[in-house]
């Protein structure tokens, strides 16, 4: 059976960086991570800020596809990405800038003067605006309704286009579920504030406290605006329909949040009992025991010590949606858990939550591995309870459209069509971004969309579209070498305050982040995929040195006779064969998945035919 090989093309070549492909962004993971290497934390934070205008946000809890595409996890584990990318916040933040449009000017100037990898760049957007007419974005309008991470990253880029833009936000602060939804104890709302004035300095005005439905109409608001960007994101908690679920003491586990981080009055008792087992249920469990309350005259007070949160769940331990580091982080803090039980039926007294009956799954799904539930009545399981919180997942209110007024079409669930493309719905200038756009997703999905509604817009009011071009380089490298030990490092684990201190609020931090000396040591694990082996046909002698020398074995000489590729393969190796005027050739291929970038092959070749070459792309806007 003949080997399978492909000659390098662009895409390939980007493909390589795997960290940056899986960011929906395509944030240059490995150019922020190699940057802060070398302790250059400032030029860390712009590079992670170019793509991206919630950067240091993401620092904090985005949900990382990008360490889960590292390709240093086939070796061991994964580079500490996000972790990093807080460091750069934390200690590259340019220390002198006053005003937030000097943070974006700076990020300009600086990204124009070198070549950083990356199809989303903030100051090829720029560029790319300005070989447009002025006049075609000027004096046009946008509204966005909701201020969560998909419509601030479409206003920071429609702004940056030139279009004036309006953001209407039902609660009284911005940022949608960033601040009401993420427990403080793991995003500073002081981090949320800066992030969100930047994008105000651009000219974005947000309307806080203004409910689309309630203090304006849709169709009030599509006069108003040349053109609209619903991205309201599901901030609205499902609850079980079991018999007592709108009892008094019932919640959902979004608004529980959402009454905490806004410091609103609410009781829960001693017993809290906690249903679901994902993220967001441990995230409402956890703060359910750190919770505080308002009383009778507005001062804040710890509640009764003695508080029980118990978590319930379909699944058993292995299968639990929760991420582990949540899991475990709630067994120190005391979250009680019990796996594979149901709720069944929430037990009242004068209206009033007394209790939960559970009983034992058999089975979640069926034999079409649709969501079925099935239970053991004789295996019951009764909790009492003060409180009951629902965290079972999360649904969207777009009450305040009509689809047959609005011409916006739904599918048989309810849920809002649109060109997937583009993001537009069926009503002419109606966009959606985030959760409506493409479900429950990452909040650097939600961003990803932001961005895409915005570049749609631009197309459909000025009829041009932002089309781009790859520029690409491979510059070699002169005296490459890789930090002492780097491929034998091991993924050092981030510090947590002690249980005892971050449980006595919502607002003292959990997670420690790397100290500069421990973020240089983490980023020297990277095994800088940017950087390729390189062949020079005509110098080699195939001795097989680099091959021998290989310490992962991904080097190895082989008979052309035993290779099989795709057509530009062929081709390659009929004008070879016609050059050499023979039919016995010999190749060197690559198992790009195994390379460490260690650079001993090119160190150890004779003839100098091996060179470590710096692979940088940029998408241009033309």
């Amino acid at each position: 059976m003949k080997l399978k090989v492909e000659i390098p093309d662009t895409q390939y070549w980007k493909d390589q960086i795997k960290c940056q492909s899986a960011c929906p962004v395509h944030t240059d993971a490995r150019g922020y991570v190699r940057a802060i290497s070398e302790g250059k934390f400032e030029e860390a934070y712009l590079i992670a800020r170019a793509p991206n205008p919630l950067a240091s946000i993401c620092g904090r809890v985005c949900g990382a596809p990008c360490e889960s595409a590292c390709r240093r996890g086939s070796i061991d584990q994964s580079i500490s990405i996000r972790a990093l990318k807080r460091s750069a916040h934390e200690e590259g933040f340019p220390s002198d800038l006053k005003e937030p449009l000097t943070l974006l000017k700076q990020l300009r100037e600086t990204l124009e003067d070198r070549m950083c990898s990356g199809s989303e760049d903030l100051g090829s957007l720029w560029e790319g605006v300005e070989h447009h007419p002025k006049s075609k974005t000027k004096g046009k309008s946008i509204g966005i309704i909701g201020s969560g991470p998909a419509g601030l990253a479409a206003a920071h880029d429609l702004a940056l286009m030139g279009f004036n833009v309006v953001i209407y936000e039902m609660e009284p602060v911005p940022a949608g579920m960033l601040y009401l939804g993420v427990p403080a104890y793991r995003l500073p709302r002081e981090i949320i504030e800066a992030e969100v004035a930047v994008i105000q300095a651009l000219g974005v005005q947000i309307k806080t406290n203004c409910a689309v439905g309630r203090d304006i109409s849709f169709d009030d608001l599509r006069k108003r605006h040349d053109a609209v960007v619903i991205a309201v994101g599901c901030k609205k908690s499902r609850r079980v329909p079991i018999p007592g679920h709108d009892a008094e003491g019932v919640y959902g586990g979004v608004e529980f949040l959402r009454a905490v981080a806004l410091n609103e009055p609410h009781h829960m008792g001693k017993k809290v009992v906690i249903i679901g087992g994902g993220n967001v249920a441990y995230d409402v469990a956890r703060t359910a025991l750190r919770r505080q309350q308002m009383d009778i005259v507005g001062t804040l007070r710890r509640e009764e010590a003695g508080v029980e949160a118990t978590l319930c769940c379909l699944e058993p331990r292995e299968q639990m949606l929760a991420d582990e580091i949540e899991i475990l982080e709630g067994e120190e803090e005391g979250v009680k858990r019990i796996n594979g039980y149901g709720p069944q039926k929430i037990l009242t007294e004068k209206g009033k939550v007394k209790g939960v009956v559970f009983h034992k799954v058999i089975s979640i799904f069926d034999e079409n591995k649709r969501f079925n539930p099935q239970y053991d009545p004789k295996q019951e399981l009764v909790l009492e309870a003060d409180a009951v919180l629902m965290a079972v997942g999360q649904s969207s209110d777009i009450s305040f459209i009509q689809p047959e007024k609005h011409s916006i079409k739904t599918n048989e669930r309810g849920i809002v069509i649109c060109d997937p493309k583009t993001q537009e719905t069926t009503a002419d200038g109606v966009f959606l971004a985030g959760d409506l756009a493409h479900g429950p997703k990452l909040m650097i999905d939600a961003i990803a969309s932001g961005k895409k509604a915005a570049r749609s817009i631009f197309h459909k009011l000025t009829g041009e579209k932002l089309k781009s071009q790859t520029v690409e380089l491979h510059i070699p490298i002169e005296q490459y070498g890789r930090e002492m030990g780097y491929e034998k490092l091991k993924r050092q684990a981030l510090a947590s305050a002690p249980v005892e201190q971050r449980i006595m609020g919502t607002q003292t931090l959990i997670e420690k982040g790397f100290s500069c000396m421990q973020a240089q040591v983490e980023a020297s694990r990277c095994l800088d995929c940017g950087v390729n082996t390189v062949f020079d046909g005509n110098r080699c002698i195939l001795c097989g040195a680099c091959a021998d020398i290989c310490p992962e074995l991904c080097l190895k000489l082989v008979p052309v006779s035993e290779l099989d590729g795709n057509k530009d393969f062929s081709q390659l190796t009929d004008l070879v064969r016609e050059q050499k005027q023979t039919d016995e050739l010999s190749a060197i291929i690559k198992d790009e998945e195994k390379c460490i970038r260690c650079a001993l092959c090119a160190i150890r070749c004779p003839a100098d035919a091996i060179t470590m070459e710096r692979y940088s792309f940029k998408e241009c806007f033309v």
